[in-house]
């Protein structure tokens, strides 16, 4: 077993070495010249090189790709067992239209689109939960120092207070987009983008389709991180079309570090007093403080979410909330 946790070590290193066109000579002087360490480094070569031999696929070429996530998740020290439970369940199926409406809504956001949640209407029903959380609220602000308004108007905006937490299965969806780069859901989407879009280019749609695939492979691995540890059943969570989670719609890696939380995922997604914990944690810890500068408002709100438009409706809707 030693040998074998020894051989993963040197694959590691041993593809850095390739890929600074080194030799053998520079993998074996990484560990020390103990006869020990001598012994383990050419058993773990001889493993390699099988590796290499016996293993000449593993790429996006010759593999399926539910194949291709599932090796890589492996390498990444995810129960092999676990995993396949998971990703050969008809659930977690490839979603392309969690690819379509992704790159339909990537496109720039407008005031427009979040104009739903600056009616009377709107304004009122986040009245009504502030006054109906008021104690939670008034905690939060006192332990987080945010003002509860901000909150509210996040909570809005984000799940309208529950009611929307999104219509997609998180674990299909992370799946969908970490395999968006994968060469022939890549075509697939490019060639029906550019019947709307006869101008698209190709390289354009590769690049922004691997950047969000990388993106949405680490979400996956957090997920994954998350609901090894859950009760609650993995493929019937459902969030945005992002992968975002829950009342507070955090994403995964969020969740993990900014989630106040005592009863796990299952009860945080639609608990009120862990999401207003949640939403406050989140942004004390980039930085929100009492008297904070309207510009550093926006800062911090930016990070929540990556659009200006949502920036301004959170303000002014807290600030319409404030209003007597």
């Amino acid at each position: 077993m030693k040998i074998l946790s020894t051989f993963h070590q040197y694959y590691t290193i041993f593809k850095e070495v390739l890929k600074k066109k080194g030799d053998l000579a520079k993998l074996y002087s990484v560990k020390s010249r103990d006869p020990n360490h001598k012994f383990q480094f050419w058993i773990s070569i001889a493993f390699l090189l099988l590796f290499v031999i016996s293993s000449p696929g593993q790429s996006k070429e010759t593999l399926t790709p539910h194949q291709y996530l599932m090796d890589r998740l492996s390498r990444d020290g995810f129960d092999s067992e676990f995993l396949s439970q998971l990703l050969m369940d008809s659930r977690a199926e490839f979603n392309p239209s969690i690819l379509a409406v992704y790159f339909n809504l990537n496109a720039r956001e407008t005031s427009n689109l979040y104009s739903q949640f600056l009616t009377s209407e709107s304004v009122l029903l986040s009245k009504k939960f502030l006054k109906e959380n008021l104690k939670t609220l008034k905690t939060m602000e006192k332990r987080f120092h945010v003002e509860k308004e901000v909150v509210v108007a996040i909570l809005l905006v984000e799940s309208r207070f529950g009611e929307n937490i999104g219509k997609y299965r998180v674990l299909s969806t992370l799946i969908s987009m970490a395999l968006m780069d994968f060469p022939e859901h890549l075509q697939k989407n490019y060639l029906i983008l550019k019947e709307s879009n006869p101008d698209l280019s190709y390289e354009w749609v590769e690049g922004l389709a691997r950047k969000k695939a990388e993106w949405a492979y680490y979400q996956l691995k957090c997920f994954l991180n998350i609901i090894r540890h859950e009760k609650t059943d993995p493929l019937e969570v459902y969030g945005s079309y992002a992968g975002a989670l829950g009342m507070a719609q955090f994403i995964p890696s969020s969740y993990l570090i900014y989630a106040q939380t005592e009863k796990g995922l299952g009860n945080w997604l639609r608990d009120k007093e862990e999401a207003i914990f949640s939403i406050g944690n989140y942004l004390y810890s980039h930085g929100w403080k009492r008297n904070l500068p309207i510009e550093k408002k926006r800062k911090v709100l930016w990070h929540y979410n990556h659009s200006d438009p949502y920036v301004e409706t959170i303000l002014q809707v807290a600030q319409k909330i404030n209003q007597k």
